[in-house]
């Protein structure tokens, strides 16, 4: 395996391959896209063109398809939802769709799922108010859900996406290899909404620790092997697979597994990486071009693919735990899909 991404098909396969796994909760993820493009605070003409812009690319709804199969698979009888559940599927979408909206700003990009972003369409100010009407939407829905458990689960995922945002500028352009602090990122950034809507859905349900537990280590896992393979199609992918210029993390100084597993040799390519990084060259096309071109020389990506098949195996095993299900297959085949994309 190469770790190169075929255009135009792996990532198709993997959008075909998650919508299929989704149908189980059809019926509740057009609950969701209804909730999604209502307007919860401010109903005005100029304020909708906005969330239309922030929603209109669509994305994959993986984060709220998560949420309703979790919770499927532990309702009682695998009965139907309650509005709770759509509510908490819709919040952790919200979440993380204001999460991108502010990440766009901070990294100045103008591209998402291609589509203009906010901050390229109107300016980084509104984009960041943007952000802030959709983190207060989704504090609304939080409120509805009178869950106090619940309530300290997203406030923790909040103070995660910060830290680990705060974390990653501090560390711009820095060679030093620590995996510890990859994946304390990739937990805080991505995993740990990931794990958020995974467990939340039993609370809900009334279920017991082993069950929420398992979840949350579904979630956590999962959620890891999503951002490790995010970093891998960083390097591998095209521009237009991306949706977003290819490189973009390195070219800010960034860096991911690609880059670690390489910096982590010590020999002469990983020297020549770590200078392409310290003197900012990879700012530059010719830079960049060099710098992607050493990972996927020097084993960066075939072992990339290595660490997400290990937190996808962990995401597997913690569902072993729960009753056969057609809730529990898609979830299981979830991780699945995640490894598509290294094809």
């Amino acid at each position: 395996m190469t770790g190169t991404l075929s255009p135009g098909i792996s990532e198709s396969s993997a959008t075909l391959e998650l919508a299929s796994l989704l149908e189980p909760v059809s019926a509740e993820m057009k609950l969701v896209e209804e909730w999604l493009r209502s307007n919860l605070i401010d109903d005005s003409q100029f304020v909708a063109s906005l969330l239309s812009q922030v929603f209109k690319a669509g994305g994959k709804r993986i984060r709220p398809g998560l949420v309703l199969l979790s919770s499927r698979a532990t309702a009682p009888g695998f009965g139907e939802l309650t509005p709770r559940h759509i509510i908490l599927a819709v919040l952790t979408e919200l979440i993380h769709t204001a999460s991108l909206v502010h990440d766009d700003v901070i990294d100045k990009s103008s591209l998402r799922r291609g589509q203009e972003t906010v901050n390229r369409k109107w300016n980084d100010k509104l984009a960041v108010l943007v952000g802030d009407l959709l983190f207060a939407q989704a504090s609304i829905c939080l409120a509805r859900l009178m869950n106090p458990a619940i309530v300290g689960i997203y406030g923790q995922v909040l103070g995660d996406l910060c830290a680990g945002e705060i974390k990653q500028m501090n560390q711009q352009y820095v060679c030093a290899v620590d995996w510890d602090g990859y994946i304390y990122k990739s937990v805080c950034k991505t995993a740990s909404l990931f794990s958020a809507g995974c467990h939340s859905g039993p609370i809900l349900n009334g279920c017991g620790d082993e069950v929420v537990s398992a979840l949350k280590d579904y979630g956590t896992n999962l959620g890891i092997c999503f951002q490790v393979v995010d970093d891998l199609l960083d390097v591998t992918a095209t521009a237009s697979d991306l949706g977003k210029p290819a490189g973009g993390d390195l070219a800010q100084g960034l860096l991911t597994a690609p880059a670690l597993f390489v910096l982590q040799r010590e020999d002469e390519p990983a020297r020549r990486l770590a200078e392409l990084i310290k003197t900012r060259a990879v700012c530059r096309e010719d830079g960049i071009a060099e710098a992607l071109q050493l990972i996927k020389d020097n084993g960066g990506t075939d072992s990339t693919i290595a660490l997400a098949r290990k937190y996808a195996q962990q995401s597997r095993e913690a569902l072993r735990g729960l009753p056969a299900s057609t809730y529990r297959d898609s979830l299981e085949s979830i991780v699945d899909v995640m490894l598509i994309r290294t094809r």
